[in-house]
């Protein structure tokens, strides 16, 4: 559904109508319909609906003055507010919308949805229409609005029964927004059985009345046709256009995808359609040039233009890209004020309620960086608010935890002697340290006595961070856009690991997958999302997709489910394109809980669901999901389930016996050239990491043999926990002696052969230990 429908702008509301109604008013000239019999009218109820539009209309103006900045006046939202609710409290059931869009839209303070659904309905309360047929200005608006939190379950337990029967409320009183939004719930079936022919209908008679939305939904049913309603390319190109013009921006696209439907040229409808204003193609064509296009290296100069574009039309997520690439990666000397400029744009990102951008501001508050002068007030404000949004908070250093301004300054003042003498300075023009790092840093170093020791300690601290960091981005976003050229799952490679267990399984994902594009490129949308859907079970690491696909690939999914909205498979694709154009999780898992109502007997859909609860820390569900999976599928066939289940589990200390549990399952049924075997006897000895040292050396070592016969077409970036579980070990008190290195000098690899003689030397090649038998056949104990 529409969720933004309400708009803030004077569109809505032309104060010379206003004005008009007034004259009438002051002329005792009430608006009376023509298609009312005036004979019927109560004379003394109209005169009580006239007076309270009479002695309020005054106010009205004056707050549409305040709230969109007209007539002089300067744009002031609590002055508008104020004025709302005394037009409010009177009965004027447009101020009552009015403070519900407010209180909903966070223009005046945090939003209340409370407040919101509590002015909704006080507007829809009243009727549609007046006693004269003249419609109640906001009651209409009003109930798309309560159709849209219902719908969406805003502040409300969601609801598509009562979310259709306001929509229909709104469209009966000619409200071009319900009636856009009743059309979705016609084609969708929410709230009503599928009704096609209803759905243009209502569709065309809000198109008519110029509403953007409902444009571009009648130019998506022509332009893929519906059963019932052939295709018509004619028409959807006149819908899409009139959209267009509305400055809608999914039509922008759509238009440029309908006259260029292939995907030979690399982001050209993307690029088409940034270059024609659309903001949110601009931010992602900034993405891919900070990410690199098509193997090509970052162009940060490019990316930097696109997203400052697609920020100074407001677009949340520009802006915060924007200020990530100004404190990340533009040098000084290219930008002398690039760090303020960076933390305006996190500012206006947090204010436009981006969750990553508020925990950042919160912690540039708490330890005064970037040049923003420390207020703990306001940094509890902006967590607190990041929190609402579901964003994980990290935990404070002891060091700064509580402390008063003085023993901040006082801290600082030791971190400062102590980096003189240990001959740290900051001079990396890219990115300075902030207070943030240097307080870690110092926290880590001086519980040591032994500087030789704290100094290896950081080193050690410094890698496991870097490592875990790469985990969170690559867990965060599994499978997002590889812009390497060369495909690591090619058929001509697979076919080497034929007639085993998993490479059986890995070609034949990769031929559903291959078959997938086929249809794509045929434009046979069903086939595609069949084939890839059956890849995608069956293996997802061989699921290679195009940047282009992963960018334009939901707008096309949408359509398809459009027609067909029972389409469990569609919807799977739809959330997995969505993960990986790093979506939030609050936006992917939902699709998921559909996927899981339309099919819950599919597998499939619960171990990915868990996944994206995992990533998105809730691993309580998580686990839940990967108990359907597992009872479903069985320890022989769900073998890769019960690892999944084993690292959610283990990210609870209170599972991690459970988590060892399952981890013996996998072990036990998971064909031995698995993928996951080395990272299973990591996740082991992690799970050991607080209770038994033996035990993590013990594991640790058994990861590295597995490692050493897995199958070399999957990449080392599979073992994350290995490096982490490593320094660990190091900064434990386990000795070193645990840890088997490989004796030549300079070697920093792993070793995980022995000396065939004596047992007792490790090497991490065959090359190093013929290198190092010079000097070790000297003490070498033969059997």
């Amino acid at each position: 559904m529409d969720a933004n429908s309400e708009t803030l702008g004077p569109e809505q509301h032309n104060l010379n109508e206003y004005e008009d109604l007034m004259a009438k008013l002051k002329e005792n000239r009430p608006p009376v319909s023509p298609n009312v019999d005036r004979s019927k009218i109560d004379t003394a109820a109209l005169e009580k609906d006239m007076y309270v539009v009479q002695v309020t209309l005054p106010t009205m103006i004056e707050a549409h003055c305040y709230k969109d900045g007209l007539r002089g006046k300067r744009q002031d939202y609590a002055k508008a507010m104020e004025l709302f609710h005394k037009a409010a409290e009177m009965g004027n059931t447009e101020a009552q919308y009015n403070l519900g869009v407010l209180y909903g839209s966070a223009k005046n303070g945090p939003v209340n949805f409370a407040k919101a659904l509590h002015y909704f309905k006080m507007a829809a309360s009243q009727p549609l229409f007046h006693l004269s047929g003249a419609p109640r200005l906001g009651v209409a608006l009003a109930h798309n609005s309560l159709g849209n939190y219902y719908g969406n379950g805003l502040g409300v337990k969601r609801d598509i029964d009562k979310a259709f029967r306001h929509y229909k409320l709104s469209a009966e009183g000619e409200e071009p927004s319900g009636m856009s939004n009743l059309g979705v719930a016609y084609v969708n079936g929410e709230g009503t059985p599928v009704n096609m022919q209803k759905a243009i209908e209502i569709y065309t008679k809000a198109a008519e009345k110029n509403h953007p939305v409902a444009q571009y939904n009648l130019g998506t049913i022509y332009a893929g046709g519906r059963p019932g309603v052939e295709k018509n390319v004619r028409l959807a190109r006149h819908w899409y256009s009139k959209a267009a013009a509305n400055n809608y921006s999914l039509a922008t696209v759509a238009l440029a995808m309908l006259e260029d439907s292939s995907f030979g040229s690399s982001l050209g409808p993307l690029r088409k359609a940034a270059e024609s204003g659309v903001a949110e193609a601009m931010c992602l064509l900034g993405v891919a040039y900070e990410e690199g296009i098509d193997g090509q290296d970052p162009d940060v100069e490019q990316a930097l233009h696109w997203f400052q574009k697609a920020a100074k039309q407001k677009l949340p997520m520009a802006q915060f890209r924007l200020g990530l690439l100004y404190l990340d990666k533009i040098p000084t000397s290219v930008e002398p004020k690039r760090i303020s400029k960076g933390v305006q744009c996190i500012r206006d990102a947090a204010q436009l309620n981006v969750p990553q951008a508020q925990l950042m501001l919160s912690e540039y508050y708490r330890y005064g960086d970037y040049g923003i002068k420390r207020d703990i007030a306001k940094a509890n404000i902006w967590r607190s608010k990041a929190e609402e949004n579901d964003v994980e908070i990290p935990r404070a250093s002891p060091d700064q935890k509580d402390q008063s301004d003085i023993e901040f300054e006082q801290l600082l003042h030791r971190i400062q002697k102590w980096e003189l003498s240990q001959g740290l300075t900051d001079n990396n023009d890219t990115k300075p340290i902030t207070n943030q790092e240097r307080i870690l840093r110092y926290s880590l170093e001086k519980s040591f006595d032994d500087p030789e020791r704290a100094k290896e300690f950081n080193e050690e601290h410094k890698i496991y961070e870097e490592v875990a960091e790469k985990c969170r981005t690559r867990v965060m976003h599994p499978n997002s856009p590889n812009n390497d050229t060369e495909d690591r799952y090619s058929m001509e490679k697979l076919s080497a690991y034929a007639n085993t267990r998993v490479g059986d399984i890995m070609i034949a994902a990769k031929q559903h997958n291959l078959r997938a594009f086929g249809f794509l490129l045929d434009g046979e949308i069903g086939g595609f999302v069949y084939e890839l859907f059956q890849a995608y079970k069956l293996c997802d690491i061989v699921c290679s997709i195009p940047d282009q696909v992963v960018l334009m690939g939901p707008e096309i999914i949408k359509e398809f489910i459009l027609r067909n909205p029972r389409d469990a498979e569609a919807k799977f694709i739809l959330a997995m394109l969505s993960a990986r154009l790093k979506q939030p999780w609050s936006t992917v898992i939902p699709i998921m809980d559909e996927c899981v109502q339309l099919r819950p007997q599919e597998s499939a859909f619960y171990q990915y669901r868990g996944s994206m609860k995992a990533f998105a820390k809730r691993y309580e569900d998580a686990i839940s999901d990967f108990d359907v999976a597992v009872q479903i599928l069985g320890p022989s066939d769900g073998y890769s389930v019960y690892y999944m289940r084993a690292a959610s589990k283990r990210q609870k200390v209170s599972t991690a016996e459970a988590a060892l549990l399952d981890y013996q399952v996998y072990l036990e049924h998971a064909p031995p050239e698995d993928r996951k075997i080395p990272e299973a006897l990591y996740g082991m000895a992690y799970c050991y990491i607080k209770t038994d040292e033996e035990k993590v050396a013990e594991f640790y070592n058994r990861g590295l043999e597995a490692e050493a016969k897995r199958l070399p077409i999957f990449p080392p970036i599979d073992f994350p926990l290995k490096r982490m579980v490593e320094s660990l070990l190091k900064m434990s008190s386990i000795s070193s002696k645990h840890i088997k290195k490989c004796p030549i000098s300079m070697c920093t690899q792993q070793a995980n052969k022995a000396c065939g003689a004596c047992n007792k030397i490790w090497y991490c090649s065959r090359e190093h230990q013929k290198a190092h038998w010079k000097e070790h056949k000297r003490v070498c104990g033969k059997k």
